[in-house]
């Protein structure tokens, strides 16, 4: 828990989330009909629309079977999601997926989070973490953008960070609800992957 609290407190995240490399190659689903109501995985699970991926830091999640998913040419397997085929850009801040994930070192998560509206004590996968909700001041992301976030303590000292960001041509009230149901169905293994 000390590690989380810690996180929950940084501005380094929004940055290292937004960025890193790129991933020329995004797996994208077939074209199937887009589900009205995205945010209802459990529905999709009950009918089959899912899909699953496992990251080698170790956690499986299940996503929503018409979305796509980045290969790990560059940035971990299983840590980019979107609605629509996207690449990762190489060397880029630029964040070209709805919902990422990262893991970060706990200790890089020591400066305080500017603008939260929100913050709650969730479970995940059995690991404690907190669920965070921004809306952006100046800097990174136009004034205004809403954030959502999910910051859960690894036994390792890192964290997991998830994120969407509600960008301008974005659909951020869908893609917080398919975050929300990708945290539900996070698991994790025993031991990282790699």
């Amino acid at each position: 828990m000390r590690h989380l609290l810690a996180g929950v407190t940084s501005l380094l995240f929004l940055a290292g989330c937004a960025s890193t490399a790129g991933d020329p190659a995004a797996v994208g689903a077939p074209p199937a009909p887009q589900v009205a109501d995205v945010g209802a995985l459990a529905d999709q699970v009950a009918t089959g629309r899912t899909a699953g991926c496992e990251n080698p830091a170790g956690f499986e999640v299940v996503y929503p079977a018409d979305w796509s998913v980045n290969s790990g040419a560059v940035v971990p397997p299983c840590s980019w999601f979107d609605a629509a085929a996207f690449t990762v850009p190489e060397a880029s801040d630029v964040r070209t997926a709805a919902i990422t994930f990262a893991v970060r070192p706990a200790d890089e998560m020591v400066q305080p989070w500017p603008d939260v509206t929100a913050s709650d004590a969730v479970d995940v996968g059995g690991r404690t973490a907190v669920r965070v909700e921004q809306v952006s001041g100046p800097g990174l992301y136009p004034v205004g953008t809403p954030i959502t976030s999910y910051v859960v303590d690894l036994p390792s000292g890192e964290v997991l960070v998830a994120s969407t960001v509600g960008l301008p041509g974005s659909d951020h009230e869908r893609d917080v609800a398919v975050l929300d149901a990708m945290m539900d169905s996070l698991r994790f293994a025993a031991a990282p992957l790699v």
